[in-house]
């Protein structure tokens, strides 16, 4: 039945996807709970045992440990509540049916601090409720799956975002699939089950190295007469990755990671361009000096006494989290949401017995605290930054209270604050055309998100920027820092300032380069 389950979440994911409210190129609740389901299908698709209260425990904890996103989180709290019901049940009957739904609402419930009507924990509560003693164990399995229909087609009514965005809710409808697949191929023998391929159904995203690759990072100016900026650009991608390729026809200024740096040089000589202000270095030595610098001062100082767990994706962005005395990084992004089980790897990999993890993404927050809670040997806080530009200022002010000799709660707390002190804008394309917050979008249109919010639409970045920042208070604050993504240039970036800077007076701006993918721009205002 579980395994079934999964193949019915693993065949909608794509749907479940495209169910995101915000026309946003990150709507991935169908992926994170495809990876929580899969965890937990890895738990139980091998056991010799058939007593169901072992395969519902089994599977809660493959559920747990692989928990993606918040809909995941609570999903595998949902199967934790199921399986603390049946006890130590060795059949399933109808009556530990109720009991083991009763007891998955309950948990699922408690977990979330703030719960909201018209998610996956409606759908989930008005399943239970449709459930009598009368009802035999496959009218229980239909009535579940019937309840679920009905409720999640009644979540736009809940939800005012819901309806405005035209959907219903991506969590309820993973739960509905789940239900389905159960009630499709209950009470067989253990169904043939062939998952999805992970590659198969996540979003593409940039592409890069394997994580132990580093390469060398190559810069060079190439100047000459009727050069095709595009061309160029073309084969730096096909040669490398982090590319960067601006200019004109007769000045083009390159920046490119390569396995071998002498490709793009022989490209831009046999071009018939010449060369100047080349520089090549080798990333791979700068991480070995890094990581021999790291493991000196731990000799120097001893093991730290508190550090920090943060996830950041890009390039750019890792690099600056490092710089400010991140101990650990761990990768994520659209699509790559960290597990709880990720998590719970990085903290006991931590030499440090205090440790405050920045989840730095909305929808990774509960996925953090629930690790934190599965601690017993280590102090562990979640500083629930939504955004790597909270993140950023966190480290800060991590930074400043390390040099104060800070207690970990009052570094927290400094640190929690330092997160409140920032506001964030998200420049990125709408993947669908919406109406959302009175704003009409159009596919394709450049949206900015204000503190997680969508509150401007434009048909260009430019103008996108500057009616978010406009709307943020702008007169009233000192530095705005623009992160350049993965597909957004230095260059561009800093003449995109100069045209603001004939509008918005007295502000200072700088630009960094952050590497990340889907958000073009990434603005914090300080």
């Amino acid at each position: 039945m579980f395994g079934a389950g999964v193949k019915g979440l693993s065949d909608n994911v794509a749907l479940i996807n495209e169910l995101n409210v915000f026309p946003v190129p990150d709507g991935d609740t169908g992926i994170n709970l495809y990876h929580t389901l899969r965890r937990a299908w890895q738990e139980i698709a091998t056991i010799d045992e058939d007593a169901v209260c072992v395969v519902a425990e089994r599977f809660a904890y493959g559920a747990l440990m692989g928990a993606r996103g918040n809909s995941g989180t609570i999903m595998s709290q949902l199967l934790t509540g199921f399986a603390d019901g049946l006890a130590e049940a060795p059949v399933l009957t109808a009556p530990l049916l109720i009991d083991a739904c009763q007891s998955a609402v309950a948990r699922a419930y408690a977990a979330v601090s703030e719960p909201v009507e018209g998610t996956i924990l409606t759908v989930a509560r008005e399943a239970r409720d449709s459930l009598s003693a009368e009802m035999s164990l496959d009218g229980m399995l239909a009535s579940l799956v019937d309840a679920a229909r009905t409720s999640l087609n009644n979540t736009p009514n809940l939800l005012r975002l819901l309806k405005d965005a035209g959907v219903v809710d991506a969590g309820g409808m993973g739960l509905l699939c789940f239900l389905q697949g159960i009630e499709r191929q209950h009470c067989t023998d253990s169904p043939d089950i062939h998952l999805s391929a992970v590659s198969e159904i996540k979003r593409p995203l940039l592409p890069s190295p394997a994580a132990e690759v580093y390469g060398y990072d190559v810069q060079f100016l190439m100047m000459g007469e009727l050069m095709d900026v595009d061309s160029v650009r073309e084969e730096m991608e096909r040669l490398g990755w982090s590319v960067i390729v601006v200019g004109d026809s007769s000045a083009i200024k390159v920046h490119v990671h390569v396995d071998n740096p002498a490709l793009p040089l022989d490209y831009a000589v046999k071009a018939g361009a010449a060369l100047t202000d080349v520089v090549i270095e080798n990333m791979q030595l700068q991480a070995v000096d890094f990581a021999m610098r790291q493991e000196q001062l731990a000799y120097d100082i001893g093991v730290p006494a508190i550090s920090v767990i943060a996830v950041v994706e890009g390039e750019g962005m890792q690099g600056i989290f490092r710089d400010l005395n991140c101990a650990s990084i761990i990768a994520g992004g659209a699509g790559e949401n960290p597990s709880t089980e990720d998590f719970v790897g990085a903290i006991e990999r931590a030499q440090a017995q205090s440790i405050i993890i920045l989840p730095n993404h909305k929808d990774v927050v509960q996925a953090a605290e629930q690790a934190a809670k599965l601690q017993t040997d280590k102090r562990v806080r979640v500083v629930p930054t939504r955004t790597m530009l909270q993140g950023i200022s966190a480290m800060v002010a991590f930074g400043d209270a390390s040099d104060k000799n800070l207690g970990f709660d009052a570094m927290v707390a400094v640190m929690e604050a330092a997160c409140a002190s920032v506001t964030t804008i998200q420049i990125t394309r709408a993947t669908r055309s919406a109406r959302l917050n009175g704003l009409d979008i159009r596919r394709n249109d450049f949206i900015a998100l204000i503190d997680g919010e969508i509150r401007v639409v434009g048909t260009d970045i430019d103008s996108a920027l500057r009616d978010s920042l406009l709307l943020t208070g702008i007169n009233d604050k000192e530095l705005v820092t623009l992160y350049c993504g993965a597909d957004f240039d230095i260059t561009s970036a800093s003449e995109l300032i100069e045209s603001l800077l004939m509008t918005i007076k007295g502000i200072e701006f700088e630009v960094v380069y952050g590497g990340q993918a889907l958000y073009p721009l990434l603005v914090s205002i300080e």
